[in-house]
């Protein structure tokens, strides 16, 4: 898998593999953008980065060399011809069966039972690891722009798709008010293409905001997210870190499949309004999305509350 939200919908089942077998040596296959997710594991042995766009000529040498590894085990979650090529002693099926409307992550955990009847998910993570370096960075950002009582709401503007994003005059309004009337600190998260839109946010926020957009890897990320004491968030891969790292998220959803790939984690909660999305409702439509810009900020500001700093979400 390639999309960094696809590659952390996968760790559940890493986990499984590292906690029962914490004897193997465990590889992964995993395309360009998200290999730096598994940078420092020391329980992983090896990342193999395959690039869809290469050439079947780099391609064949790259296959050889994971056959020469000699795996025991090969589990595929994107229903490719690799663990056919390499010759594993078991693999999952070459063909994955279908289940119309099961959260992506549970449809991995599917695929593994498949080959390997495991007995429940461990509480323990392993397939994510933050070194001690990136704890440090965050930490230094944080104490640098606050110092002491860092607490504070984590909000990721941007996602793959425009159709995907919420109105930059929504965040602004929900984090006004997060900062007037809860006191709430605001830690703004994406990639560099995200930078601008969330420093124009900044301006008009002032003081309480923070702007990490490009200036974080992956597992800095990470950690900046399960300091978080919320995520509000777009479909995107920081919805699924907050997922993964059960941080309560509160997520925003427009032509996406919220059944599929929704959060995922204990605390998570949605909203969507594409009843009346005509780009929704027909694909084959010219007409744009407005499912977002549908989505008020009062209805998020509805949908959870702020206790003594802890968050509860409102029933809808």
């Amino acid at each position: 898998l390639s999309n960094i939200g696809d590659v952390i919908l996968t760790l559940p089942v890493m986990d499984i593999l590292l906690g029962d077998f914490p004897r193997a040596k465990f590889s992964v296959v995993v395309g360009p953008k998200a290999q730096t997710l598994f940078k420092g594991n020391p329980l992983i042995n090896d990342v193999h980065v395959f690039d869809k766009s290469q050439s079947v000529w780099k391609t064949i040498p790259w296959v050889a060399g994971l056959c020469a590894q000699r795996f025991d085990l090969a589990v595929d979650l994107r229903n490719t011809a690799i663990p056919v090529l390499i010759f594993p002693r078991y693999r999952t099926p070459l063909m994955a069966a279908q289940h119309a409307g099961t959260h992506m992550k549970y449809k991995h955990l599917q695929r593994l039972h498949t080959v390997y009847p495991y007995d429940a998910e461990p509480p323990k993570r392993h397939a994510l690891t933050i070194p001690a370096n990136d704890e440090a960075y965050i930490r230094n950002l944080l104490h640098t722009a606050w110092g002491e009582g860092q607490e504070y709401i984590m909000v990721a503007p941007g996602a793959a798709s425009e159709a995907k994003r919420w109105t930059p005059q929504g965040f602004i309004e929900v984090c006004y008010h997060l900062i007037k009337h809860y006191q709430q600190r605001i830690v703004f998260v994406g990639d560099e293409a995200d930078r601008g839109g969330a420093e124009r946010m900044v301006e008009v926020l002032g003081a309480n905001t923070l702007n990490l957009c490009g200036r974080t890897t992956l597992l800095q990320l990470a950690e900046v997210t399960q300091r978080a004491s919320l995520a509000l968030v777009n479909d995107s891969a920081p919805m699924h870190l907050a997922s993964y790292l059960d941080v309560p998220v509160l997520a925003l959803f427009g032509p996406s499949d919220v059944h599929k790939y929704g959060p995922w984690g204990f605390h998570g909660r949605y909203l969507q309004k594409n009843k009346d999305c005509p780009a929704c409702q027909n694909s084959k439509s010219q007409a744009r999305h407005n499912c977002m810009a549908a989505i008020t900020g009062q209805d998020v500001l509805s949908a959870f509350q702020i206790t003594r700093g802890k968050i509860t979400f409102n029933k809808v």
